[in-house]
């Protein structure tokens, strides 16, 4: 095997084990959200990941509960050939983007109206104080968002963008990570409804989400966004 076949072959050993690593950690992120009863009853999540060093976008989806074979479908294709992916958009510093319906979230879609988050636990890891609603669906999540970037640049980029009348898309670093921020916001938006109950979820009073942000190393971040 001369140089040229044994440097394409040590690149395709590399990217079976990414896939293979990235097919764990999607496994790992449904099974605690379903476990937790983040999830809806659907079990609607599907997971899309760029592959660093490669023009490779990786897909992961997961079967409905009806299905009797319950491993995930993987496919992967060029990113080049998904120019509509809000992956596109350097500004949100994305590599994952996962669609999934979670009951509360998807309240809030229904409702079509943006989610305010209230609850510390999620605010400690997000800039963005709010979940957007998606309502003009005839134009896709990434032409959405960058309008917003564009017309609000006052505003932290959102971590996600609710689906109107659905589920939702999020993204971040990584599948676990994003995942995590993923059971964080439902949480949020269920004690946010139960807290509607007594009076509802009040703003942060003085001090409160900057300690929060202290906590994590978003504070000077934070400083550079009005809201």
């Amino acid at each position: 095997m001369n140089a040229p076949d044994r440097a394409a072959s040590r690149q395709d050993i590399d990217l079976v084990s990414f896939v293979d690593e990235a097919r764990r950690d999607a496994q790992h992120a449904f099974n605690f959200l379903r476990d937790t009863g983040t999830l809806s009853a659907s079990l609607t999540f599907h997971v899309s990941h760029r592959i660093p060093g490669h023009d490779r976008l990786l897909t992961i989806r997961f079967p409905s509960p009806w299905e009797t074979d319950r491993s995930p479908r993987i496919s992967v294709s060029a990113f080049s050939d998904h120019p509509e992916s809000v992956l596109n958009e350097t500004r949100l510093d994305a590599d994952t983007v996962i669609h999934a319906h979670t009951p509360y979230l998807a309240a809030w879609s229904l409702a079509h109206k943006p989610f305010p988050i209230l609850y510390v636990a999620a605010q400690r890891h997000l800039l963005a104080r709010e979940i957007p609603n998606h309502l003009e669906r005839t134009r896709s999540v990434l032409e959405v968002v960058r309008e917003r970037l564009d017309t609000q640049p006052e505003l932290a980029p959102p971590p996600a963008l609710l689906e109107s009348n659905g589920g939702a898309n999020f993204w971040g670093r990584g599948i676990v990570k994003t995942a995590q921020l993923i059971l964080l916001i439902e949480e949020a938006a269920r004690f946010q409804a139960i807290a509607a109950q007594i009076g509802g979820a009040q703003p942060y009073t003085p001090g409160a989400i900057e300690l929060q942000w202290s906590r994590t190393g978003l504070l000077d971040k934070a400083l550079a966004y009005k809201g």
